[in-house]
């Protein structure tokens, strides 16, 4: 292989154009080819891109030789079944959040990426600088142990347009699978990785969508650290009024959606996907800071931290003190960690291993709402930072 990772992504939505917009910043990884069953989008990211080829099929894309890794950006349901294309093809794999929708997915996944002996990793917010530099500071003992973990975040994921699949809980839907991979990659990240247990309340109170719209959630580590999750998808509070106006893409947003602008009912993709993104749309409003999925406050023996515009805030018996973190670049980081894990060997733990326990976590918080009681997790793996 040469120094050069060609790329091919699969699905054109707002995940793959979002790995389009930060694809640049990396010049190791190129463009290779694309793949989507919207003739639309693939004729305007060929306009855009006219040496990448085009496919109307991941699998047929997962054979080309102009690709050496696929990212995997299909809807939730299909991930499994295009991840395991992609690795008989040969190809190296990032795959979107959540991994898959069972655990038995998941074990296909990685059965096939070790069989074929591609890497396998995921797209996850524990890749975040300031995650990672929480991780950093509870192994250095600066402030001791983690001794509690607290996570929230109130947004208007539900009053935004929504594709059917996305309201439908069966196919990958809903606030838990759509959005509590990044709050549980987070707080498995900072708390070590191993949930020994999960109790959880999730709701459906939308008045036109019949999907998860909310959870509260108790983690507990093996190490016997608690963690509690918080989510709301509803949007009447927005949680950038507590970090500075600056959301998960790291720019000044309003994310409270107008009186009058709620979304009630499904839409086609064509209506979503006709106008700029709302990452777009901020990116031209601001300069970039550290990214801010929700608030995470963690405590430790000897002071705490969260996040701040730039990096983390310590606070100690020596009063606030700031750390600043390396320059968040999304996805273009993690196309550099597949890049290093390939051509130069080194290992990332977000793998397969790892998206697989935070899908355990995930359906754990589904299982114990249900059932009403705390669910024992079996599968999880630590986090190696």
């Amino acid at each position: 292989m040469a120094h050069t990772l060609k790329l091919g992504i699969a699905g054109l939505g707002n995940a793959g154009q979002a790995v389009l917009r930060d694809l640049p910043a990396i010049s190791e990884v190129v463009l290779g080819a694309v793949a989507d069953v919207r003739e639309k989008a693939v004729a305007a990211c060929r306009a855009k891109n006219p040496h990448a080829e085009v496919h109307s099929s991941v699998e047929a894309m997962c054979q080309s030789r102009n690709i050496d890794a696929v990212w995997i950006a299909t809807p939730n349901e299909c991930h499994a079944v295009h991840a395991v294309a992609a690795a008989n093809g040969g190809k190296h794999i990032i795959c979107e959040k959540p991994m898959a929708l069972s655990l038995s997915e998941c074990d296909r996944m990685i059965e096939a990426a070790a069989k074929n002996r591609v890497q396998l990793l995921m797209h996850s917010k524990a890749g975040d600088p300031p995650i990672r530099k929480m991780r950093e500071v509870i192994t250095s003992g600066r402030i001791g142990r983690a001794i509690q973990i607290s996570s929230w975040n109130y947004k208007s994921w539900l009053n935004y347009p929504r594709l059917p699949a996305e309201l439908d809980t069966a196919k990958g839907g809903g606030i838990v699978f759509r959005q509590g991979s990044h709050q549980v990659d987070i707080v498995r990240c900072v708390g070590g990785g191993l949930v020994k247990s999960v109790r959880a309340v999730t709701g459906r109170w939308h008045p036109r969508f019949d999907t998860e719209g909310n959870y509260t959630a108790f983690l507990q580590f093996a190490d016997g650290t608690p963690a509690s999750l918080v989510f709301n998808g509803y949007g009447g509070f927005d949680m950038t009024e507590l970090t500075w106006g600056i959301g998960e893409g790291g720019y000044p947003t309003a994310e409270r959606a107008a009186k009058g602008s709620v979304v009630d009912a499904p839409v086609d993709p064509i209506e979503k996907y006709s106008e700029p993104t709302r990452a777009e749309r901020r990116r031209r409003d601001g300069a970039r800071h550290q990214p801010f999925f929700g608030l995470t406050l963690v405590s430790c023996e000897k002071g705490d931290m969260r996040q701040s515009p730039d990096g983390l805030y310590l606070y100690t018996d020596r009063g606030r003190e700031e750390i600043p973190c390396a320059p968040f670049t999304d996805r273009a980081g993690e196309l550099r960690r597949l890049y290093e894990a390939v051509l130069e060997g080194r290992p990332e733990f977000a793998d397969g291993r790892w998206g697989k326990a935070t899908l355990e976590v995930l359906l754990a918080i589904m299982e114990s709402s249900k059932e009403g009681r705390e669910i024992s997790l079996q599968h999880q793996v630590p986090c190696t930072l």
